[in-house]
């Protein structure tokens, strides 16, 4: 079962409010707000953040009726695009194909559009390379019905080096595209991490995601909080087997508690090891994890049928080498 703290949610959308000045705070609820859901998030944040970024014309349509901008992060075509142009949306332009398809939709449509231009700074996954920007200046003098009014890159790295070299290349474009363009644009890199590193990536805005749900710095709280309970408790002898594929033999005589989760609802078999909160005391391991059970060893506490077990909240974070606390917050409820 999951719960949302939505006064939490409120005083991380204020902690940053308080730390990047001027700048505007973006709120990122894409992907169903990082599975905290959508549209309640926004209702709770309209009043705090300046505007929101999202997947998807689709996802825009679920908050358009709250009066605030809405960019949309990644490229949209067809139907899609058609929507997203309706709303009003921001749209992102990432590549001469996502233009050109803009293009033809607005003049099909008879109708305006705004964008921002993503940039390439380093990560390779959408975005125009630095050498492609004069010839994309150049079209735009055949885009009549097209405004651009911001552009953005995105950081990969998390500490001041990989963030510097990143920076240095996406503020030449910034320099290239207003002194061609004549006129100031609104600038953004800056995620959770970037926003919170170095107040100089910062710029016109921040897009907030991880750290408004509670991640990324100790003055944040967990905004989502995911249990489940204890159905059984067995005593387990030394060298029996815990789960399937003998992955787990006891090594002395164990208590282990069967929990009502599994990998059906989102606790990836990988986050095996990885230690949850039982009945509000201590912290105990995983040791192994079934479709719709879990066995978590809880040897030197005292547990019983009906217990919750905290699988996400304040204090309690699964991640690991193998799961981000990106994917457990999207996959787990």
């Amino acid at each position: 079962m999951q719960t949302i703290n939505y006064d939490a949610l409120l005083k991380n959308a204020e902690y940053f409010k308080s730390i990047i000045g001027d700048s505007k705070l973006c709120a990122v609820v894409k992907n169903d707000a990082y599975g905290h859901g959508i549209e309640r998030i926004a209702r709770y944040l309209v009043d705090v953040v300046d505007c929101f970024a999202v997947g998807s014309a689709q996802e825009a349509e679920k908050i358009s009726g709250l009066g605030k901008d809405i960019l949309i992060l990644l490229p949209q075509h067809n139907e899609s695009l058609l929507l997203a142009l309706k709303l009003n949306c921001i749209i992102t332009v990432d590549s001469f194909e996502t233009l050109e398809f803009l293009r033809y939709a607005t003049e099909k449509q008879l109708c305006n559009a705004r964008i921002h231009i993503k940039i390439n700074s380093g990560m390779s996954r959408l975005g125009f390379d630095e050498a492609d920007l004069s010839e994309l200046l150049n079209k735009f003098s055949y885009c009549k019905s097209i405004t651009i009014e911001g552009v953005y890159s995105h950081f990969w790295g998390d500490d001041i080096l990989e963030c510097d070299k990143q920076f240095n290349v996406f503020m030449r474009c910034v320099k290239y595209m207003e002194e061609s363009l004549k006129k100031p644009l609104v600038k953004h890199i800056a995620n959770t991490t970037g926003a919170l590193l170095s107040s100089k990536y910062r710029l016109d805005m921040v897009r907030i995601g991880l750290g408004l749900y509670g991640y990324g710095d100790k003055n944040l709280s967990a905004v989502k909080k995911v249990t489940a309970n204890v159905v059984a408790v067995r005593q387990v002898k030394k060298g029996d087997v815990v789960g399937y594929g003998g992955k787990y033999v006891c090594n002395t005589d164990r208590t282990i508690a069967i929990v009502d989760v599994g990998y059906a609802q989102g606790l990836a078999r990988t986050l095996v090891n990885s230690k949850v909160l039982v009945a509000n005391k201590r912290l105990f391991p995983i040791v192994s994890i079934c479709m719709a059970m879990s066995m978590v060893d809880v040897t030197g506490a005292s547990v019983a049928v009906g217990d919750e077990i905290e699988l996400v909240g304040s204090g309690v974070n699964m991640s690991n080498n193998s799961n981000i606390i990106y994917e457990i917050l999207c996959n787990l409820h």
